[in-house]
């Protein structure tokens, strides 16, 4: 195995959810969801062919920051 390659369980495989899922959920384009794995703001596992992402994530990612007025 190539040393970035990333290995899960196949129980785990409930946790994750690919690109297209991703962009359904949270109501965008699927071309944002690559940006942001091309960006390193998502981290990305591969499947065979398929890319995931895991759900926890996402979700972080896309959830509303609290945003605090400095003075």
């Amino acid at each position: 195995m190539g040393k970035n390659k990333k290995v899960f369980d196949v129980s785990e495989l409930s946790q994750f959810i690919t690109c297209r899922e991703a962009a359904e959920i949270g109501h965008m384009h699927e071309v944002t969801i690559r940006r942001y794995l091309a960006e390193r703001k998502l981290q990305r596992y591969k499947l065979g062919r398929k890319t995931l992402i895991r759900r926890e994530d996402f979700m972080g990612l896309i959830q509303p920051q609290e945003i605090v007025a400095q003075e």
